[in-house]
């Protein structure tokens, strides 16, 4: 897993602009993704899902996104978590168990409570 701090590509206000009040600022963007090595030449690709069942070979990936290597501010490797696969015990938990250290909440969620009470 990586960070990636990045200037942002960005267009200046639509319509016309005076050249001389306009004043365009910089962007930049901080991306976390799993890194998908030589995907696409010139650019560091990051993905945001894969299947950890495919690992160490992964076939499928979702949420591909390609930063400019020339954007690039800096990056950080970040701790790879140990991913459960069909092997759940082998990572001492189950599928369908809360992530250890939170809790798995019951009842209805704040966003779900805010929608009913706007309804009245």
């Amino acid at each position: 897993m990586v960070a990636v701090l990045w200037r942002d590509a960005f267009d200046g206000e639509n319509g016309w602009t005076d050249v001389e009040t306009y004043k365009p600022e910089e962007t930049l963007v901080v991306t976390v993704g799993f890194l998908w090595p030589n995907c696409l030449k010139g650019y560091l690709t990051l993905v945001n899902s894969f299947m950890p069942d495919e690992l160490p070979d992964i076939k499928t990936t979702s949420g591909p996104v390609h930063i400019p290597v020339g954007m690039v501010v800096d990056t950080w490797l970040l701790d790879m978590p140990p991913f459960p696969s069909r092997r759940f015990a082998e990572v001492g938990q189950t599928p369908g168990e809360p992530v250890r250290g939170y809790p798995r909440k019951s009842g209805k969620s704040r966003y779900a409570t805010s929608r009913r009470r706007g309804r009245r």
